[in-house]
């Protein structure tokens, strides 16, 4: 039976799992107050971390894309028209490119319960730590950071934003402006069984005073012991990305800037953080100011031997990485779930894997993306180019730098497949290790393109697209000509768009992008790569209505207050040629 899982997480919530299944809680599952208080706090604030790779090994078939964090951002990259798969017959995550099965769901429930389950994790350590204790502090800052993190995924998640499509736009009235509901170490079990979704401009105000309180707790730590917890600059990186995100909705919808305004001085939200904030403008200036702080916190972008490394790239940390996932040797992911793990979806080279030659669901770079990638762009030979697959002068002179595959392993591989993601140790053979493996949650590079667009928006598409000229021509050019299209403000925010889809490609980041530039997802074009049952196009200036999750019906059992979003289901038809 599904177990509503925000009732679950109040006042003094049950003893923590490091690791393992999704639990299912009952009422009674709830640990004392003493045993919270007297739990080891180093142990509850590693358990914040190590949650991120909780997953469910699928005995039945079910749950094959259960791979914790990791897989959600596979989920997120598949929602867009940026991954396409090659051989649909084992794509676990094809669900939102059916567009079908997108209401009351397994899927569904697992995104609800497993941000829940993370907020749960970071309101434990608050909930027995002091900010009076100096010793104390990183561990606040880190819960403050991962719990801010989620509740910013889940406002981007789940508040409903027009779609064009007539009826679910209707029934999107309902609940516009309406986020998710807010659950603290604070919060009662009463206070729980009614807890409506906080509209945006409360959960903005309760994200930020999380993020100035990380960012007090953390000013010492400028770099933590571990990439998997928060330091300094991921407080900074998380700040940029708010701003952004906020400044780009207030520039485009003034009256949400007017409700953010309106609420400064509301008194049920005194004891938020107020933003003191009175333009779009302002917003996006600490944007740019708070990517180039995090910048300046020593984080240096991945050179190309980096990137393209067999035995490294992309499975381990390094300068360009601020915060990390990492699959540990004793993971369950590594010794027991072979096949179900990110290496296995994300890398054709791993033996083992579905994205292997053997099972042919290796991930693609969407056709007409790569198209526009230049050939002085060194990044362009991430994915194989179609003119160049099964070519034995190409693999010696562009690919094999960037494989450990032979070339008659390599020839059986598409064009547009990507080579991006390694297994772990650069192990082909071996699923325990080469499942071992880390996974960027932020990297540097994401601050440099926040900080070009923010400064584009405020100063003018020149002085953006000269940020994002000295990124290109730096760190990504061979050559260093590279020009950003600056005729317009909007053409150079599409160049921006462009750019973090080919840098963040697999990563699981321009979902967001998408949703907050309401850029069209499409899919159907002639010469398209994608899946012919996957061809769904969104339409322009509007959100995909397949990225808008729906919350589990179960949760309006034990939470009177929760309004459901409509079922996107099948809303929009499927191109045809």
């Amino acid at each position: 039976m599904k177990k509503q899982i925000i009732y679950s997480l109040l006042a003094a919530a049950m003893t923590p799992c490091l690791t393992g299944c999704l639990e299912e809680f009952t009422p009674t599952d709830f640990a004392t107050a003493d045993q919270v208080q007297s739990a080891d706090k180093r142990s509850l604030s590693n358990a914040v971390a190590a949650y991120m790779t909780s997953a469910t090994m699928s005995a039945d078939g079910g749950t094959q894309y259960d791979i914790g964090f990791m897989g959600f951002a596979i989920w997120r990259d598949a929602m867009t028209a940026d991954l396409p798969i090659y051989k649909q017959g084992y794509d676990y995550f094809s669900v939102f490119g059916y567009n079908t099965q997108l209401g009351d769901y397994s899927l569904q429930s697992l995104f609800w319960q497993r941000y829940y389950y993370l907020v749960q994790k970071a309101n434990l350590v608050l909930g027995v730590t002091d900010p009076e204790v100096e010793e104390e502090l990183p561990y606040m800052g880190n819960a403050l950071a991962y719990r801010a993190m989620a509740y910013m995924d889940m406002a981007r998640l789940y508040e409903y934003r027009h779609t064009d499509v007539g009826y679910l736009d209707a029934a999107g009235e309902a609940i516009k402006g309406l986020t998710v509901p807010i659950v603290t170490e604070k919060t009662t079990d009463s206070e729980g069984r009614s807890n409506p979704r906080a509209p945006f401009y409360e959960l903005y105000r309760f994200i930020l005073t999380d993020l100035n309180n990380a960012e007090k707790y953390l000013s010492d730590v400028h770099a933590a012991t571990s990439k998997l917890d928060a330091c300094l600059g991921v407080v900074y990186g998380l700040k940029a990305r708010f701003y952004l995100e906020l400044g780009t909705r207030f520039t485009n919808y003034p009256d949400d800037l007017s409700k953010q305004i309106d609420n400064e001085s509301a008194e049920n939200l005194a004891k938020y953080d107020a933003f003191g904030l009175n333009t779009a403008s302002q917003y996006l200036n600490l944007a740019a100011e708070y990517a180039r702080k995090a910048i300046a916190e020593g984080f240096s972008p991945i050179s190309e031997q980096q990137w393209f490394d067999p035995k490294t790239g992309f499975n381990s940390p390094n300068s360009s990485w601020m915060w990390c996932i990492t699959i540990s040797p004793d993971d369950p992911i590594a010794t027991a779930f072979v096949w179900q793990s990110f290496v296995s979806f994300m890398s054709p080279e791993a033996t083992w894997g579905i994205a292997a030659p053997t099972y042919g669901a290796s991930r693609m770079i969407d056709a007409r993306l790569f198209s526009t990638i230049a050939d002085n762009d060194w990044r362009k030979t991430t994915w194989i180019a179609p003119e160049d697959a099964t070519d034995l002068n190409a693999f010696n002179t562009k690919y094999a730098r960037g494989t450990a595959m032979s070339y008659s392993e390599w020839c059986e591989l598409p064009g547009y497949v990507g080579m991006k993601f390694h297994p772990g140790s650069g192990d082909r053979s071996t699923s325990s290790t080469g499942n071992a493996s880390s996974f960027p949650l932020m990297r540097v590079e994401e601050m440099y393109l926040i900080e070009a667009e923010a400064k584009g928006r405020v100063a003018g598409a020149g002085a953006g697209a000269q940020l994002l000229e000295s990124f290109i021509n730096t760190y990504r050019s061979t050559d260093g000509n590279y020009s950003c299209p600056k005729s317009s403000l909007e053409s150079f925010i599409d160049e921006v768009f462009r750019q973090k889809r080919i840098e963040f490609w697999g990563e699981g980041l321009v979902l967001w992008d998408y949703r907050r530039l309401e850029k069209a997802i499409e899919r159907g074009y002639p010469g398209t790569n994608h899946y012919d049952q996957y061809l769904f196009n969104s339409y322009p200036n509007a959100v995909a209505p397949w990225t808008t999750l729906y919350i589990p019906d179960s949760e309006t059992n034990y939470n009177n207050a929760v309004v459901l979003n409509p079922d996107p289901s099948n809303a929009i038809p499927l191109w045809t040629e």
